[in-house]
């Protein structure tokens, strides 16, 4: 019986932590150092707009007052472990991992997330109804994968896929630098609209 009541405690306290407020943004920019990202012969790096989109995804959130959390700074690599338990140790917080998708077919478009646990559905559908308003796009919807980055996090976790860097018109919108803020704002604005979440 006393076993029983700590599990149900348990279960009680992980969907607390997914179903109340947040104070802390852990930012995972995909990739980085020796990983590109993307796919062999792909022109535009994915680390790099990954990076730069987090960075600006940081200066919004903290204008709006919450404590962020980079995985990553500058362009090292930093391996999938050590993300989650970036993402593990902090309290009172969500995790968003920000890449951008890469096919060998030149016309695969348009915008995808991805969450793993019910958990973090809310945070994931926030995200992509408002990423979908960056531009005119296939909208790919919203996806349950089990991402080692969003499926090892004990905390509300999505994984964001703003469009393909191998598709000419969307690597040439994703690579100017109003249209990777627009995506920052849009995100900052999810994440803003599920702070009591």
């Amino acid at each position: 019986m006393r076993w029983c009541m700590l599990a149900l405690a348990l279960v009680l306290g992980l969907a607390a932590r997914g179903a109340f407020g947040f104070t802390t943004v852990v930012i995972d920019p995909g990739h980085g150092g020796v990983d590109r990202g993307g796919i062999p012969g792909q022109r535009v790096p994915e680390k790099v707009m990954a990076l730069d989109t987090a960075r600006r995804l940081e200066i919004r959130l903290r204008a709006a007052g919450f404590r962020t959390v980079m995985t990553r700074r500058d362009d090292t690599f930093v391996s999938l472990p050590a993300r989650v338990a970036i993402a593990n140790a902090q309290r009172d917080a969500i995790f968003i991992s920000i890449h951008y998708n890469a096919a060998p077919r030149a016309a695969a478009e348009g915008f995808e997330t991805y969450y793993y646990t019910r958990y973090s559905a809310r945070l994931a559908a926030a995200c992509y109804s408002r990423i979908i308003q960056a531009w005119p796009g296939s909208r790919r919807g919203i996806r349950t994968r089990g991402f080692y980055v969003i499926r090892k996090t004990v905390i509300p976790s999505v994984l964001v896929e703003p469009g393909f860097l191998t598709n000419p018109r969307e690597a040439a919108l994703i690579s100017r630098p109003e249209v990777r803020q627009r995506i920052a704002d849009l995100l900052a604005a999810a994440i803003i609209s599920k702070r009591g979440m």
